[in-house]
């Protein structure tokens, strides 16, 4: 049987797709391998035809495409995604917003090392520091370990719907706004989900929910 039975290509997720990227350049260079462009409207079809696109993402510019990634599934498993230019050490919680998290390179790493990285992803590897590996590690310890509400937890109606809307990576307001209620009331369901899950935030709410939900 073959390693690969699909191709595995990285893309830059960027706002502008004609924009000159050069540390990009400069792996592509490096790794001997094109990194086609990805820009936010792109990112959606990209889900329903390709599901094996890993998504390399500029730290730096982060927070300006954060506006244009805001309602998009970044975090969805079925996308793996690789940080370059991280410029210090990120929180558990902001490394499980990037879904499933193959490689993270800090600013101090040479091109050389990021491509080698890259590649290694590319063959399905991961490439991450070893305190980022230890975080994650811990944290899906503590999920495994946490798991002790059965599948068949008594949740109302509301609080299924609202399950279903943080599996979207809708926020409050985004969940108010659907259900036509206010954000006092939302809190308010959350609370209650939380306590039945015997959970303490809304990763381990999605986590709960992505095992025993059938979307």
């Amino acid at each position: 049987m073959a390693k690969n039975i699909y191709a595995r290509t990285l893309y830059f997720l960027c706002e502008e797709k004609e924009a000159h990227y050069p540390i990009i350049d400069r792996i592509e260079e490096s790794l001997g391998l094109p990194i086609p462009r990805m820009e936010p409207q792109d990112f959606m079809l990209a889900m329903q035809q390709h599901k094996h696109k890993i998504l390399l993402i500029d730290y730096n510019n982060y927070q300006q495409l954060q506006s244009a990634i805001r309602n998009l599934p970044l975090s969805n498993n079925i996308f793996e995604t690789v940080l370059i230019n991280v410029d210090r050490r990120l929180t558990t919680n902001e490394l499980l917003s990037f879904g499933n998290l193959k490689a993270l390179f800090y600013q101090s790493e040479d091109i050389a090392k990021i491509a080698f990285g890259c590649g290694e992803v590319i063959n399905s590897q991961n490439w991450l520091p070893r305190k980022v590996a230890a975080q994650l590690l811990h944290y899906y310890r503590h999920v495994v370990d946490s798991q002790t509400s059965p599948a068949t937890v008594d949740l109302t109606t509301r609080e299924i719907q609202i399950l279903r809307s943080l599996l979207t990576g809708a926020s409050n307001n985004q969940i108010a706004e659907d259900l036509f209620i206010s954000e006092f009331t939302v809190k308010s369901h959350l609370y209650q989900i939380f306590k039945k899950l015997s959970v303490k935030n809304r990763v381990q709410a999605i986590s709960w929910a992505k095992q025993h939900l059938v979307c």
